[in-house]
């Protein structure tokens, strides 16, 4: 696992170097407004394959992170209230699960996808900069917590079979809530996580 230390004059190069790894196929470790996530191309299907042997974990549906709303509208089909709840909400930690309109992903096992615009600054400049929908699920092993501070990814990583191939270092990250997921069926919602951003139906 590659190592790259973000500092206030590397932000470009970094970015860069983690493009460059999405668009062939690689897995990052990247910072976002709750804990570090685990990301690739979400619409390459190795990739993805991927991010299920690091995390050793069987086939639960991966969410995204998008640029902004105009894409999140050209992936998942919005009600009324959850297209409110996003206007209010992101950038953020919301996320929304909601009808994909393509299911025939055929490594993407529901018909709903979950995703958020986030507030982080790494990330929503990875999203904007990519313009494709980038997996967001936690940068750990399955069955351990969230990872906020370098040390315990690397200590994670470190003698694991399978491992990202790169590690944006942003430094110990504030040990927020993660986001709250709210998913709808038609105009239904039900909040199936209650996170850092509080909301009632």
């Amino acid at each position: 696992m590659e190592e790259i230390i973000l500092t206030k004059d590397n932000k470009a190069q970094v970015l860069q170097k983690a493009l460059e790894i999405l668009e062939a196929g690689g897995t990052i470790i990247y910072p976002t407004e709750t804990s570090y996530g685990l990301g690739c191309d979400f619409y390459n299907q190795t990739a993805a394959a991927k991010i299920y042997k690091i995390k050793g974990r069987g086939k639960k549906p991966l969410s995204v992170i998008v640029p902004d709303i105009i894409a999140a509208s050209t992936l998942v089909e919005f009600s009324d209230q959850s297209r409110r709840l996003a206007l209010e909400n992101w950038p953020g930690a919301l996320t929304l699960v909601l009808p994909f309109k393509y299911k025939q992903i055929n490594h993407h096992i529901d018909s709903h996808l979950a995703l958020r615009i986030s507030s982080h600054p790494i990330a929503d400049a990875l999203a904007n900069s990519f313009a494709k929908p980038i997996v967001a699920t936690s940068a750990n092993i399955s069955d351990n917590p969230d990872s906020y501070k370098p040390e315990d990814i690397k200590k994670q990583f470190k003698d694991a079979k399978f491992k990202p191939d790169l590690f944006i270092n942003a430094g110990e990250l504030p040990e927020r809530a993660t986001s709250t997921i709210i998913k709808f069926v038609g105009d239904k919602g039900e909040i199936l996580r209650q996170g850092d951003i509080k909301i009632k139906l």
